[in-house]
């Protein structure tokens, strides 16, 4: 990337205007070169010669500044210049126009190779100081001052040279007549396009010998407000005299703070920038908001949530929670029951567990695709609305690619979540209390009955303590197997209802992501390529 910054002053790179210029240039560097297919190909030619030019003006430097003398025929412009200069150099002709090439004086010494970037002929070039002038010009030392050719010529050619050099010099002094300082052509095929560039111009009100000396406050009022009107809010107007030499010392002044100033250039060049910019940020439009934050994003997860099953996944490792714990956890009866009951799961094919949970959820519909594909597309639709329809049509690229493979997507993220089979330390102790209780409740229940079939069969007398051991067996099995299976139920249930937490959030997590990376990633890259472009040109 090209630095505008000038290399001969270190010091220039940490001036803000050169700053400035470096990230405008660059912002507009970049633009062109990621969205040129978006922009009108006169804008983009445009945009290539000014960063030409940009970059061949800030190598010859700011040692000389540029300032022509522009204006309509018969506005006294040359005889203006000639006033400024000292010296009868631009030819002022009695019929006009006189010439289609500019003439150029130059203060001290130097600035060749400028002249000849803006194909000043040698014939018309002049170095105004002379040793007859000792100081006299010092203030103006690196003035380089050219008198243009009529803007409003009848010869296509001298408006022509006109409209060049008013675009590559960095200082324009507008010199108008008090007949024509309100002419329709001036303010509208040419002022109205520089708003930009109010640093950048001086307004001459020429000729205001012509006119009262009451009038003349009035007059120039009345040319700033039309500038005004323009867009040219803080123009400097100046009225001024060749003939009488009035105002033309305060021209000077002008001058000599500009060319002091070394502003010039940088300044001309920002506002070119600037107004080819605003072109380009015309062109492309303004930003959409983020496309994962509206309020469509929750809309499209949502039907991608449904498309996946998730409800009916969550559903099915509940019921596997339950029917693992109960076997592990239950009256070991009621558990033996339980395994004499196929396993719905285990039942198909063998297949490793987590797919066969994963199995559980039910085919994606017809009605569900559609869903998410309308969700997906008026999401997308709604975020770049406002963008240019070049633009859109970039996302609407990324978005049909990214809808086809969005299922497959969808379906492989699910297909990668972890299945939670938890089995907590708790199962291991309700089943051994179950086991320890399920034999304290049968050998009390056997041993009651032996001793009385004994006490018939026999005639045994039992000791009190033989009644009481067994009793105490058999009721604390039974009421122990309760308080245990009382317990494990209510862990059973909150177990399952933690696990089914646990693949809804893993699996919503699944959904969002294949959301945002496989589906509305392609398409933010596009809307934020449109807005690197469109801040970098701000």
């Amino acid at each position: 990337m090209t630095d505008v910054s000038t290399p001969a002053s270190p010091a220039a790179h940490a001036d803000p205007a050169h700053v400035e210029l470096s990230r405008l240039t660059d912002g507009l560097r970049y633009a062109l070169d990621h969205g040129e297919d978006t922009l009108r190909p006169e804008v983009v030619t445009d945009a290539r010669e000014l960063l030409a030019r940009v970059d061949e003006r800030m190598r010859l430097g700011e040692d000389h500044t540029v300032v022509a003398f522009a204006g309509s025929t018969g506005s006294g412009k040359s005889s203006l210049f000639n006033a400024v200069a000292g010296l009868e150099i631009a030819r002022v002709g009695v019929r006009r126009p006189t010439t289609s090439k500019p003439t150029a004086c130059v203060w001290g010494t130097g600035g060749e190779e400028i002249l000849d970037w803006l194909e000043v002929p040698v014939e018309n070039r002049s170095w105004r100081e002379s040793a007859l002038d000792g100081d006299d010009q010092s203030a103006l030392h690196g003035l380089i001052l050219i008198d243009l050719p009529d803007h409003d010529s009848t010869a296509v050619e001298h408006r022509v040279e006109s409209d060049r050099m008013v675009g590559l010099v960095d200082v324009v002094f507008w010199v108008v007549d008090p007949q024509k300082y309100a002419d329709y052509s001036l303010h509208t095929g040419y002022l109205a396009a520089f708003a930009e560039h109010s640093t950048a111009m001086v307004f001459v009100l020429n000729q205001i010998d012509r006119i009262a000396s009451d009038d003349r406050p009035a007059a120039v009022d009345h040319f700033a407000s039309l500038l005004a009107a323009d867009g040219l809010v803080d123009a400097r107007v100046r009225p001024a005299s060749a003939v009488t030499r009035e105002g033309v010392p305060g021209l000077r002044d002008i001058l000599s703070e500009t060319i002091a100033a070394k502003q010039a250039v940088t300044e001309r060049l920002l506002a070119d920038v600037r107004t080819a910019n605003a072109r380009v940020l015309e062109e492309i439009g303004e930003p959409p908001h983020g496309i994962a934050d509206i309020q469509g994003a929750q809309e499209l997860v949502g039907a991608m949530t449904d498309a996946a099953g998730v409800d009916a996944i969550a559903q099915t490792v509940h019921d596997d929670y339950l029917r693992r714990a109960y076997k592990r956890t239950a009256y070991p009866v009621f558990a033996w029951m339980q395994r004499s009951k196929a396993d719905p799961l285990g039942a198909k094919h063998g297949a490793d567990r987590d797919d066969l949970v994963r199995a559980g959820a039910p085919e994606v519909t017809r009605a569900q695709r559609a869903r998410v594909s309308l969700a997906a597309h008026d999401l997308v639709d709604s975020a770049v609305s406002g963008m240019p329809s070049v633009w859109r049509n970039r996302v609407a690229k990324e978005e049909r690619a990214s809808a086809e493979a969005l299922s497959e997507n969808l379906d492989r993220a699910i297909t990668a979540v972890d299945v939670p089979r938890p089995q907590p330390g708790w199962w291991t102790l309700a089943g051994i209390l179950q086991v320890l209780f399920f034999v304290a409740t049968c050998l009390g229940l056997t041993w009651l009955v032996v001793q009385i079939l004994a006490i018939v069969g026999v005639g045994f007398d039992p000791n009190p303590v033989l009644w009481i051991a067994p009793a105490v067996l058999l009721i604390g099995g039974v009421i122990g197997s309760f308080v245990v299976s009382a317990w494990a139920s209510s862990k059973r249930q909150k177990g399952a209802v933690d696990a089914a937490g646990t693949i809804t959030e893993r699996l919503h997590e699944a959904v969002r992501s294949t959301a945002e990376s496989a589906f509305l990633d392609p398409i933010t890259a596009v809307v934020e390529e449109h807005r690197r472009i469109h801040d970098g040109l701000r």
